[in-house]
Order: C-alpha cells, then structure tokens, then sequence
C-alpha cells in the first residue's frame, strides 16, 4: 500500500480512485467499495473485521482485504484508518475533504447514501445475499460510530473524523496532505512525488452513479421478491396436480416395465 485516501464517502472518493488508478499516478489497483460489493466474500470478511475487537485478529483479517492493493479510497479504508497507518507505516496519507464541510457533506450523503441503511432497502433486497451484506455493513457501522467517534449517529461525525484522522497521524508522526476535489492535479501530484498531468483532473458523478445503483438494486430485489411469490403461488396452485399426474406416470411405467418382465 502506497497511498491512503482517508477521506469520507462522498469526499470525492470516487474521483480520486480514478487519479490514483490513472496512467499519471499509476496506483493501480485503489480499493474502493466498489471492489468490496460485487464479492459476497470480500462483503464478509469486512464485516468479520468490523465485528472484531482484537486488534491483531483484526489486522490479520484487513491485510487479506487490502495486500495487493496500492492505494486505498472510500469504504472500507476508511472505516480502519488508524489500522491502515499501522499496517502500511510508509503510505502517504491524503485527507481528501468536501468543500463545505460537514453541511455539505450530510446532505450529500443524506441525497445518495442514506437508503442503504433504511429497513426499507433491506426489505427490498432481502432476497438477494450480496444486498442484504451491503446492509449489514451500514448497520453495524450506525451502531459502532457513536462508541468510536462519540457522535449521535452522523451528527457531527464528519468533524469529528477530521479531527480523529489528524490526531492519530500526529501520534504516528505522519504527513497529511488535506485536499479536495477542487484543488486538482497540483498538490496531490506534489505531495506524491509525481509530474503535473496537462489533462483535466478526472470528474466521477458519484451522486448520479449512487443513484443509479441504487434503482438497480431496487429493480433486482422487486425482481426477487416477484420470482420468489410467483414460484409460491406456482407451487399451491398447480403443485397439487402435479403431483397427481406425477404418481399416475409412475404407476403407468411401472405396469409396463412388469408387462416386459
């Protein structure tokens, strides 16, 4: 791991996984919730390390997570940063910040994250393993964030991260680039050591992408759910008959096979 994007989701994290990944910085692979989701065992070796209080077994859980990886943005680096800044001592540190600060970023999380931990999204999607992880995830990070951050739920967590995220560089002794989106190539780029690309810093509408997932997944639980009761009412309605004509087949073939004997 040579570069720790500490930042919050929906700081950017998708925009700076693609500055990282580029041919310019050439961090390549970045971890990111979107290597996380398409993998039910990654899913749940994440929430096995959100769930365990031992430090060492935590770690040894999160270097199976994150060991291949040369950069890390979003969840689940996040979610470990003081971890992170033991396992990987030599990894730059970017704190990557919404312009606006904690407002901002509240109702930006409230406009695209916030359906993924509602009941609702789990009743939707309950059908589906890979959702129903996605859930849990969000889930147990409502209920741990007050005992870590000491917040009411997302109340001031922004804040309070910020200051958590500086304080436990401070204790390592580490250098912290604070950036935002805004900022650009520049800093980051000379922060890491690397040339100053000509081409427009990357751009990821993470709201309109949030969105459009979160329809998909919509759309693939009402799918289930609609399988799942049509099969039901399949089964009571014609299983009964079925069954029937299934037993008078067998008894047909039976009479035959004797007929040959």
């Amino acid at each position: 791991m040579q570069v720790i994007a500490a930042g919050l989701p929906r700081c950017a994290t998708s925009s700076l996984q693609a500055a990282l990944e580029s041919s310019h910085l050439g961090y390549f692979p970045c971890m990111h919730m979107a290597h996380v989701m398409p993998s039910n065992e990654r899913a749940e070796r994440v929430l096995e390390a959100m769930r365990e209080n031992d430090k060492e077994k935590r770690q040894a859980l999160l270097h199976k997570i994150f060991d291949g990886y040369q950069a890390t943005a979003d969840f689940p680096g996040f979610w470990f940063i003081d971890d992170l800044m033991d396992m990987y001592p030599d990894a730059k540190l970017v704190l990557n910040q919404r312009k606006g600060g904690d407002e901002s970023w509240l109702q930006s999380w409230n406009s695209s994250i916030a359906f993924f931990r509602t009941w609702t999204y789990l009743l939707l999607c309950l059908p589906v393993k890979n959702d129903r992880l996605h859930w849990h995830m969000h889930y147990i990070a409502k209920k741990q964030m007050g005992e870590r951050w000491h917040t009411n739920d997302l109340d001031g967590f922004y804040d309070a991260y910020q200051k958590f995220v500086l304080e436990e560089a401070r204790k390592r002794n580490r250098e912290v680039l604070t950036w935002t989106a805004e900022d650009g190539w520049e800093p980051l780029c000379k922060f890491l050591g690397k040339d100053v690309p000509k081409e427009a810093f990357p751009w990821v509408n993470d709201a309109a992408t949030m969105k459009f997932i979160q329809r998909i997944l919509i759309a693939r639980g009402v799918a289930s759910w609609l399988a799942i009761l049509g099969g039901a009412y399949a089964a009571w309605t014609y299983g009964p008959s079925l069954v029937q004509n299934a037993s008078v087949l067998v008894q047909h073939l039976l009479r035959q096979s004797r007929q040959l004997l």
